[in-house]
């Protein structure tokens, strides 16, 4: 998945440390590749992301609803990354 290395790091580094800002970079990291994550959506499937987050705000993040808009942007924009890049 995408962002998952980044995710996990700051998840184990949470987990052994009580201090926030002794996890500082990984959650730095993981806010970076988040950022990138949207910008690509934005830049690939701009309108299938729009519909689907429109989507979810007006159902109260409820999945179940939108699943019609789910599956339009993961056609769109795989939650797996291409590996022929």
């Amino acid at each position: 998945f995408r962002c998952e290395g980044e995710h996990k790091a700051a998840v184990e580094c949470k987990s052994k440390h009580d201090w926030p800002e002794d996890c500082k970079p990984e959650s730095e990291a993981l806010v970076r590749a988040t950022n990138k994550l949207y910008k690509e959506a934005m830049d690939r499937s701009p309108e299938e992301f729009k519909e689907f987050a429109e989507c979810l705000d007006q159902n109260g993040l409820r999945f179940a609803r939108c699943r019609d808009k789910q599956k339009a942007f993961e056609a769109a924009f795989p939650i797996v990354e291409s590996s022929s890049k």
